[in-house]
């Protein structure tokens, strides 16, 4: 009677072994899983960036009017204001030897997206200068507002380029409909 006593407490904890064994595998193939993901999204990125840098090849000015150029064509729309104002904010950046038909030719041979663009700015946020980031995100911001509106794909890539600069991104939304009003009423110029 003892040894079917003992048989009997034994069983029980041998199951729940074996469930134990089923759950900590289950938990390894989920970290496993999301360190692939994490790694992949790193991957991913980082060729983005090196695509980018290879166009722009590490100068500021040149990752600007790729950058603004995109800005211009995120809509769907280019215009003569859009144009005009990345001259202008071009001028501004590179300084008064920046050449204005620069920018017809930067739209016709644009070889970038958005994603590219911000994985650039993300992995050399610290190679550029406050200055630099801060006059891109309101040329940025100038390209979007030219034509008079400045819908939810741009207000969603502004958001993407102020976290890519290192801006806190749950408050640069906020933060960016209060700019575009103030540039909108011409307070920002």
């Amino acid at each position: 009677m003892t040894y079917v006593i003992t048989t009997a407490a034994a069983a029980p904890p041998t199951a729940a072994a074996s469930d134990n064994t089923g759950l900590a595998l289950a938990l390894l193939v989920l970290i496993v899983a999301i360190v692939g993901w994490i790694g992949l999204r790193s991957l991913v990125r980082s060729l983005r960036a090196r695509k980018a840098e290879a166009a722009v090849g590490g100068r500021f000015p040149d990752y600007a009017l790729e950058a603004l150029v995109n800005a211009a064509k995120i809509d769907g729309r280019v215009n003569d204001e859009e144009r005009a104002a990345i001259a202008r904010a071009m001028t501004e950046m590179a300084g008064p030897s920046f050449d204005a038909a620069r920018v017809d030719s930067a739209f016709a041979s644009a070889r970038l997206n958005k994603d590219e663009l911000v994985a650039y700015l993300a992995a050399r946020a610290g190679a550029f200068t406050r200055d630099e980031k801060t006059a891109l995100l309101k040329a940025l911001l100038g390209v979007f507002v030219a034509d008079g509106r400045f819908d939810e794909s741009e207000h969603a890539a502004l958001v993407d380029y102020t976290a890519a600069v290192g801006f806190d991104r749950k408050s640069a939304p906020d933060m960016l409909r209060g700019l575009a009003r103030d540039f909108a009423r011409g307070n920002i110029t």
